[in-house]
């Protein structure tokens, strides 16, 4: 007896143990499927949840380590972030989340940021696909992160 499997609006009678051969096409449908939902939930180029740690006053352009796009593969993203910076011994906090939108028309990278609070600290993007910050003094400073994920649209 088969198991009825729903994907999206599709149900398909995916075969049980033992069930007798002939339903390979039922199989496969229900594979296909679950693959291309899966390919909306997280991209080949996709940036799963991350963290970096950032310096203080940090007056010229610096990497952030794992935040990069691969140019030959990619033409929008949206990522999403989260700054927080502890000074004052530890006391005080700030923080900033926001949205960085870009797209890659084949030479460069063209962004727009959207941000709630303000951390001090300014990204851009170079046309080779690496996010880079810039970060301004803060008096007795102790740490600085940002978290960050991102969703690409992939050339086809």
């Amino acid at each position: 007896m088969s198991k009825p499997l729903q994907v999206g609006s599709e149900i398909y009678n995916y075969p049980t143990q033992g069930e007798n051969p002939g339903w390979g096409e039922e199989a496969t449908g229900w594979a296909e499927a679950v693959t291309d939902a899966l390919t909306a939930v997280q991209g080949p180029n996709d940036i799963l949840l991350t963290s970096a740690t950032l310096t203080n006053n940090q007056s010229s352009l610096a990497d952030i380590p794992g935040f990069s796009f691969d140019t030959s593969q990619v033409q929008g993203i949206e990522a999403t972030y989260f700054v927080v910076r502890t000074f004052d011994s530890g006391a005080t906090v700030v923080t900033e989340s926001g949205t960085l939108k870009g797209n890659y028309n084949g030479s460069d990278f063209i962004i727009t940021v959207d941000a709630a609070g303000d951390s001090g600290v300014s990204l851009n993007i170079t046309n080779a696909g690496q996010v880079q910050y810039t970060s301004t003094d803060l008096t007795d400073h102790v740490s600085s992160i940002i978290r960050f994920r991102a969703k690409t649209i992939d050339q086809p």
